[in-house]
């Protein structure tokens, strides 16, 4: 959906929490581990790109910004470095909540 919204000329947040933080910093978002209801080998039949890729110009054009979860940074032990390296800042429930109260629309998954 993201990457959907910044193919449509739309800036989008994504802020990450536990289980998906932890997949991001740990580039393994690609890795669909549960696997949702698509196969990564049925985006491989049919030429769609990775996860991950999708989300690639939208980053690269700053249309597309991630953010992670400061408790989940320590509630699992990540170096905040790494993290920081991998997303665009490391935020508080308290900024989330006034980007939220914002926002124009907000998605949870």
């Amino acid at each position: 959906m993201a990457a959907s919204e910044v193919a449509a000329g739309k800036t989008v947040d994504i802020a990450l929490f536990f289980s998906a933080l932890a997949a991001w910093v740990d580039e393994e978002w690609d890795l669909m581990n549960p696997e949702p209801p698509i196969v990564k080998d049925r985006l491989v039949e049919l030429g769609l790109p990775p996860l991950s890729s999708m989300l690639e110009t939208g980053r690269s054009e700053q249309t597309l910004r991630v953010y992670a979860c400061s408790a989940s940074v320590r509630i699992l032990g990540l170096d905040n470095a790494t993290v920081q390296a991998r997303v665009d800042a490391i935020l508080g429930w308290q900024s989330f909540s006034r980007m939220i109260e914002r926002a124009g629309q907000v998605v949870t998954l």
